[in-house]
């Protein structure tokens, strides 16, 4: 009864199921949830053509039936959303679903979250990626890094997580000119060397490299080489118990006094680090070592 209902908030409510009754509010703009299952839209809706924002939909109530297949296609006709979030995703729906974001040409942000770390994201939006898309979370594992991602030249953020990338994705991410934060978690990269290269990254403020518990358990060096933009030690190195040796060389000012042993705030995050390493930007080497 609701016609001109144009949000509709359903996060932390606990509901999951949404009625099909949903598919005639058609002014309707904005539907939030958690992990909301939208099966029962499967067929319409696509005719809530004034949807800007829809998240947080679950596409595992279908598993990789049918069902799920339609209510994907149906995204395909929302021309006006800005917004998009999906969990459940599976390497089966990739196809289905990169044709559908292709039509989404207003796209400003798009979060994608895996069924399970061992399930894959699998889009390929090379051929129209949607231009205007400012906002990108891939929260899974990738086989390798998306060709499509470095066309998307309007990206401002970049959130991987649990991407279990083992080439290093800067090589790709270089020419990204407004790429301002750049966030890096849970497993996200399983390589040896994030390289930041001279002249890239010249608009990058906000760098995020975070260590999980149990993540990188055997690592026993880690070299932090001159990353400009970090000011603050990565979140998670007091989880990596075997660290031997750290090694900050010419990074910022701020960075090198949140850690210091002289009332820096942050130097309880590598306390229990044996030898600690620092080489400043005028050359100054400095060496803490416990034994």
């Amino acid at each position: 009864m609701l016609q001109n209902l144009e949000t509709f908030d359903l996060r932390d409510t606990g509901v999951r199921e949404m009625p099909k009754e949903i598919g005639k509010l058609r002014m309707l703009r904005h539907l939030l949830g958690d992990r909301m299952s939208l099966i029962q839209l499967k067929n319409c809706i696509g005719c809530i053509t004034s949807l800007q924002t829809l998240h947080n939909v679950s596409l595992d109530g279908d598993g990789y039936g049918a069902g799920v297949v339609e209510l994907i296609t149906e995204l395909g006709k929302l021309k006006e959303l800005r917004e998009l979030g999906l969990v459940g995703v599976v390497r089966e729906h990739g196809s289905y679903l990169s044709s559908s974001i292709n039509e989404m040409k207003c796209l400003e942000k798009l979060d994608i979250e895996s069924k399970s770390k061992e399930k894959v994201i699998d889009l390929h939006l090379i051929s129209s990626p949607p231009p205007m898309l400012r906002n990108l979370t891939l929260n899974g594992k990738l086989e390798n890094f998306p060709e499509w991602i470095p066309e998307l030249q309007n990206l401002v953020e970049l959130r991987l997580v649990r991407s279990q990338l083992t080439d290093d994705p800067m090589k790709s991410l270089k020419n990204m000119k407004n790429l301002l934060s750049l966030f890096i978690s849970g497993c996200a990269y399983e390589g040896e060397c994030l390289h930041f290269q001279d002249e890239e990254f010249r608009k990058l403020k906000d760098l995020c490299i975070v260590f999980e518990k149990g993540a990188l358990c055997s690592l026993k060096m880690l070299t932090l080489y001159y990353i400009p933009q970090l000011k603050t030690v990565p979140i998670g190195i007091q989880h990596l118990e075997k660290l031997e040796v750290l090694r900050n060389w010419y990074m910022p000012t701020e960075f090198v006094e949140s850690v210091s042993s002289d009332g820096g705030k942050e130097h309880w995050i590598i306390e229990h680090v044996p030898l600690v390493e620092f080489r400043t930007l005028d050359g100054t080497f400095i060496r803490h070592s416990k034994t």
